[in-house]
């Protein structure tokens, strides 16, 4: 059986699109839904670097923002018993700004034990885990709610002008 060789004309070109697509402008939204095994909390944070990139954010702070969600996942998944379930996670990017609220049901604790993440080192007993005052200066803002037995807490960080 012998073999044939063909040379492709375009081998080697550039491809060209002649039609180039722009983003919409229209914002995203991604929910999770994370089970209690905290293995799942790296799908967040990798989803959350990578629309953070996309939405304009430099890499340094894709990799923070990305860190922050995970230790917030991670912080709430601690105070959540078997009977709470797991938590839903929703990653929006507007315009603007990119938000991550992590949501839970059972005991509405004042922003999922953010206030332990403002002493330096609360979190220091976890290797690799950010103190409560870094995991604060990589979001700009943190807001907390609860509504019917549901509670929220909402990590915001604001893009760099289009431009």
């Amino acid at each position: 059986m012998s073999m044939v060789n063909t040379i492709v004309p375009i081998a080697g070109q550039r491809a060209k699109y002649p039609w180039r697509t722009r983003m919409s402008s229209d914002p995203i939204r991604v929910e999770f839904q994370i089970d209690r095994d905290p293995r799942l909390i790296a799908a967040v944070r990798a989803a959350v670097q990578f629309q953070a990139t996309h939405a304009g954010m430099d890499v340094t702070n894709s990799e923070q923002f990305g860190k922050a969600s995970e230790e917030l996942c991670r912080e709430v998944l601690l105070q959540l018993s078997d009977d709470d379930g797991g938590l839903e996670v929703v990653l929006q990017t507007f315009d603007d700004r990119m938000e991550i609220s992590i949501q839970h049901h059972g005991e509405p604790i004042p922003a999922v034990g953010l206030e332990t993440f403002t002493v330096p080192g609360a979190l220091a007993g976890r290797p690799g885990a950010l103190n409560g005052v870094e995991l604060l200066e990589c979001v700009d803002r943190v807001v907390f709610d609860t509504q019917d037995g549901i509670a929220c807490t909402t990590l915001v960080k604001f893009l760099p002008p289009k431009g």
